[in-house]
């Protein structure tokens, strides 16, 4: 009697045992694939951070050629604007020389110049 009542705890506590269990007696192979599709779903989005990074800096690089692009705009209107200084300092130029010819003209004719008729820059 002793004994039967020792099998019997002893098969009760095998089925609470083996009912307990999640997976009743399976081994972790799935674990291992959900494993493996974790480790690719992490490589997929290792390699889209990477792709983003990569455009990222593309970026950058486009940016920094824009502003070098509108420094070197700027580099050329400063330009425009010494010729057209240069060129204005020419014209100013060839308008004192017209006076000096006109005031030796005068001189040598003895003709008063006329102040209405100079041209003024």
């Amino acid at each position: 009697m002793e004994v039967l009542l020792f099998a019997l705890f002893f098969i009760s506590a095998l089925i609470f045992f083996i009912a307990g269990k999640d997976d009743f007696g399976r081994t972790k192979s799935n674990s291992t694939i959900k494993g493996e599709e974790n480790i690719k779903d992490r490589d997929k989005v290792a390699e889209e951070i990477k792709i983003e990074d990569k455009v990222a800096e593309e970026t950058k690089i486009e940016d920094k050629a824009a502003e070098e692009t509108k420094i070197e705009d700027k580099v050329a209107e400063e330009t425009k604007i010494e010729d057209k200084a240069a060129e204005e300092t020419k014209i100013e130029d060839k308008v004192a020389e017209e006076i000096k010819i006109d005031d030796k003209v005068a001189e040598e004719g003895n003709i008063e110049p006329q102040e209405e008729l100079k041209k003024e820059s």
